[in-house]
């Protein structure tokens, strides 16, 4: 049976799961909330947690049951959400763009659903920051909110088998940079030449929940300058 904490759900999800579930009206505390108790579970050095993954409103905490209960990580939760965990300050990064033609396949598609030029999604695209809502999947892809997108963009009708890395996409009323070769069915506006995911770094990509991003558009020339095909995002 779900237990409400506050303005929280938590629901026992098999014998070594929790799902919090945030319930405040608004869109943006739900956000703050489950990103600061994800990152304060994860530095609570908790004897049992397995893993801590933080959504747009949900945290799901998966532990070890010979270590820990649902109970015991409950009572955590409850404690860490009573303390009012702070969310962590915000980067910046700023990413270079080539935008259209080959770099950005769709980026027609996407002007004529939002009745605008194609000229005119560049800059709605590259004119504010992005803030990362969540890191996931594919390979720790950014999960970006921003500008305000004047329609729904739709998904590919036929997901493509291999997005190229780098390939920067919209859906929804989203962006997202695609960091290794997957399939994916958002519409690619652009391509960016750095280098996200490294598996030699620790973490793997430089960036958390709540940083920003700004897109920086550039030109064939400006792309053609890199010495690598793809480059490491330094702080």
């Amino acid at each position: 049976m779900p237990i409400l904490v506050a303005e929280h759900i938590c629901h026992e999800y098999g014998d070594s799961g929790i799902l919090v579930d945030f319930t405040s009206e608004e869109y943006e505390e739900r956000w703050q909330q489950a990103q600061a108790l994800g990152n304060a579970l994860r530095s609570s050095a908790e004897p049992g947690l397995v893993d801590v993954v933080s959504t747009y409103q949900n945290v799901f905490i998966s532990f070890n049951p010979l270590l820990a209960s649902h109970k015991s990580i409950m009572d955590v939760i409850e404690t860490l959400i009573k303390s009012k965990p702070a969310p962590r300050i915000a980067n910046v990064f700023n990413i270079p763009v080539a935008y259209g033609q080959e770099y950005g396949p769709h980026l027609d598609f996407v002007a004529i659903t939002c009745e605008l030029t194609p000229k005119q999604v560049i800059e709605l695209h590259s004119g504010e920051e992005w803030t990362i809502r969540f890191v996931g999947s594919p390979v720790g892809a950014p999960f970006l909110d921003g500008p305000k997108i004047p329609v729904s963009i739709p998904r590919l009708t036929t997901p493509l088998a291999r997005m190229i890395p780098g390939s920067v996409a919209l859906s929804g009323f989203q962006s997202i940079i695609y960091n290794a070769p997957s399939p994916g069915g958002w519409q690619v506006i652009g391509r960016t030449p750095v280098q996200l995911f490294d598996l030699k770094q620790n973490p793997p990509v430089p960036y958390h929940p709540g940083d920003r991003i700004r897109f920086k558009p550039i030109s064939q020339r400006e792309w053609d300058a890199w010495n690598k095909p793809f480059h490491e995002v330094r702080l």
